[in-house]
């Protein structure tokens, strides 16, 4: 990406409107909705911590200051500040609040403003980006809202599980962080619902450049193919690191949100749900589907996984390839490549013959011609033996909360987009159902919800299968019940 002219006086924020393919392979399945791309950042500074030390010059330190800056930077519709949660780096318990509500004032219909935290230390264990989050996380007296203890990332984990919505992101991984969550440690299932993403570069953090030219050389992918193989669902972003008042004029990189509208509600559904992307160029434009569902989903179906990848830039900026990824989740071996595309193809379609029974993981990775690379979050397929989906349905979301739980009840819930039949059943984790809560039930288009009495149901400490069948497919999440 060439540096914008200094003649440049304007820009206008323009949304593309994208309709995920709709293509049937073999059978018909769940259409993914329509997406907008949203181009931004989460991970950035402010004086709350060590960000806007430029602060003399630039005459900005508030997170306000920061947002209203980042509003006015080309391909920048949203910006997430993330302070350190401790007063070595700055932080103090009041200020965090005062982020959340500058972040709602800031955001508009054409920006959105988001604050979370950075949570934890560089010498004990690593930094990881937390959103969703209305309290402060932290282990210094009196400057925090509720006590996690330095370096504790499973509290953590647990924390963020608490609160429907909220999530964590890696921020700039070293080897052995994070508990050495991404090396020699067991899966962690209180890890995997509450991690979403790790950046593909980060920074470059304390540069002042604001042409938009200063490009980071960082890779944190061999990280994100080592969490894959473990069996986590994580995407891949980018992030700034900002320390200075550059918010999206450092570099052009930028991640990438697929959502309805933008919205606070809808980016952090995304987020959540894994759907986005890591760009080196500012407006890129990529579609992703396996059996017409979009980055980020976990799927299962009937047949074979039918993969297509789609890439625009308003630039006419050539793609050099297009590159299709696929693994095995769990098996502790990196994906490899199974497609590639000619020189200068913007587009790739692959057909999977999945055997029954088999899960992959797929994503793609793009070169345009000038290097920028491009590579995209996974998406999850299983093939087994369950209802083919109607084509003008999405499958419904299914949360589950509190997970992980200890004792008590959890509440499992979900909307459907349309009246069906449903059945609701937890199974454990040798496949066997331990409860039904419901059994092939009419119901009615809206939200639904059911309480398991995990207490009652004498259920094990373990991992367990919540799962969601009805017309449109099947969707599942983990709970774990904790000793």
């Amino acid at each position: 990406m060439p540096p914008v002219l200094s003649n440049l006086l304007h820009f206008v924020k323009k949304t593309l409107t994208l309709l995920l393919a709709a293509c049937c392979w073999g059978t018909a399945y769940a259409q993914a909705p329509t997406y907008q791309f949203y181009y931004g950042n989460l991970h950035a500074h402010s004086s709350y911590s060590d960000g806007n030390q430029d602060a003399a010059t630039s005459n900005a330190a508030t997170p306000a200051q920061d947002y209203s800056f980042a509003d006015a930077s080309l391909h920048l519709d949203f910006l997430g500040i993330s302070d350190h949660n401790h007063a070595l780096a700055g932080m103090q318990r009041p200020n965090y609040a005062k982020g959340l509500h500058q972040a709602d004032s800031l955001t508009n219909a054409n920006f959105v403003a988001l604050y979370g935290m950075e949570w934890g230390v560089i010498s004990g264990g690593g930094h990881m980006l937390v959103y969703g989050v209305d309290q402060l996380l932290g282990w210094e007296a009196g400057n925090f809202d509720v006590f996690v203890a330095k370096s504790d990332y499973q509290s953590l984990f647990k924390q963020i599980n608490r609160r429907p919505g909220a999530f964590a992101l890696f921020a700039h991984p070293q080897s052995g962080d994070y508990g050495n969550l991404a090396g020699t440690a067991t899966f962690s299932p209180r890890a995997d619902s509450a991690v979403v993403g790790m950046p593909m570069r980060s920074g470059p953090a304390t540069s002042t450049n604001i042409t938009y030219s200063n490009k980071s050389t960082s890779s944190y992918e061999s990280t994100y193919q080592r969490m894959l193989a473990k069996g986590y669902h994580v995407g891949i972003g980018f992030d700034h690191d900002n320390h200075n008042t550059t918010f999206g004029r450092t570099t052009p990189g930028r991640l990438v949100l697929l959502a309805p509208s933008l919205t606070k509600l809808d980016l952090m559904q995304a987020l959540r749900s894994r759907r986005f992307y890591a760009s080196d160029d500012w407006n890129t434009e990529v579609t992703f589907t396996v059996n017409g569902q979009a980055m980020g989903t976990i799927n299962q179906g009937p047949g074979n996984a039918g993969v297509s990848v789609g890439v625009a830039d308003s630039d006419n900026e050539a793609v050099r390839s297009i590159t299709l990824m696929r693994g095995v989740p769990g098996n502790g071996v990196n994906a490899v490549a199974v497609s590639t595309t000619a020189i200068g193809a913007a587009a790739l379609t692959y057909t999977d013959i999945n055997v029954p029974n088999s899960a992959y993981y797929y994503y793609a990775i793009i070169i345009q011609d000038d290097g920028d690379r491009i590579v995209t979050s996974p998406i999850w397929y299983s093939r087994g033996s369950v209802t083919a989906a109607s084509a003008a349905q999405e499958l419904p979301p299914l949360d589950v909360f509190p997970n992980p739980v200890q004792g008590g009840a959890v509440t499992l819930s979900y909307g459907l987009p349309t009246a069906t039949r449903v059945t609701l059943e937890v199974l454990d984790n040798l496949g066997r159902t331990v409860s039904v809560l419901a059994q092939d039930e009419a119901q009615s288009a809206g939200p639904h919800a059911y309480t398991l009495p995990v207490s009652q149901l004498s259920l094990a400490p373990g991992l367990y299968t919540v799962r969601l069948v009805q017309a449109a497919g099947t969707t599942y999440r983990k709970l774990l019940v904790a000793q």
